[in-house]
């Protein structure tokens, strides 16, 4: 039901499951994607918070909170505070760019370039990371070195064409 867009009617299925297995990590966490996709985002982090209780250690969890919730109510310390936990689990690409990007809305460009330098020294083939590293040079007018990242990230099938045409002719 999920996969079809179905998220109402996936939520009442999870729900009836964690009446039969409440502890069951997978769907706590599914049905807070479930409500996310809704744009319920306080039934969402009320999910992600349980999983995050129950495995404090849940990437998938902790990445929800940072990025799509923290992220989208622009409360970027806390966005960084529950990406640094993904980071002490597990060292990924997805976090240090979420880093990156949090740090880059506060002003904070330094950082910013490290924790995008930092993703793509992780995994040079997340696409993402070039894209907001390209953004953060732009800011800082240089142009060849975006264009490289930009370039870069529609190798690995990013649709940036947008920032070569306005950026790269």
């Amino acid at each position: 039901m999920f996969r079809k867009g179905n998220y109402e009617q996936a939520i009442a299925a999870y729900t009836e499951y964690l009446r039969l297995n409440p502890s069951d990590i997978k769907t706590i966490y599914n049905r807070g994607r479930a409500y996310q996709e809704l744009g319920k985002n306080e039934k969402a982090l009320e999910d992600f918070q349980r999983v995050i209780k129950e495995d404090p250690l849940n990437v998938n969890a902790l990445l929800s909170v940072s990025n799509d919730y923290f992220n989208r109510l622009r409360d970027y310390e806390n966005a960084i505070f529950y990406a640094d936990k993904v980071l002490k689990a597990n060292p990924n690409a997805i976090a240090f760019t979420v880093k990156g990007k949090s740090y880059q809305k506060m002003g904070k460009l330094t950082e910013a370039m490290a924790a995008y330098n930092d993703a793509l020294s992780t995994n040079d083939s997340y696409a993402d990371a070039y894209l907001s590293r390209g953004s953060l040079f732009i800011y800082l007018n240089q142009y060849n070195k975006a264009c490289s990242d930009f370039q870069r990230a529609k190798a690995l099938d990013q649709e940036v064409s947008q920032y070569i045409e306005k950026y790269c002719k």
